[in-house]
């Protein structure tokens, strides 16, 4: 009884973990927007609302990829 426990957590902390790891890659354009342009926070914003609205589809991804590493000037 005790070993199947110890099995379920170990299954459940491994979910979890596999949960973070995914929700770190799907934001990582917006941390990327972050850490670039920390002043520029309109932008940030259009890369975050960008990356959580569209960010499940591979283009919507990609652009807001793209809207990160972008120069300011460009905006």
């Amino acid at each position: 009884m005790i070993q199947i426990l110890t099995v379920t957590t170990q299954q459940e902390e491994g979910g979890a973990l596999f949960l973070k790891i995914i929700l770190f890659i799907y934001f990582i354009p917006s941390m990327i927007a972050l850490l670039r342009l920390p002043v520029l926070k309109f932008k940030f914003l259009v890369v975050l609302l960008i990356n959580a609205f569209l960010g499940w589809t591979v283009y919507g991804w990609w652009l807001s990829f793209i809207k990160a590493v972008s120069s300011s000037k460009g905006f």
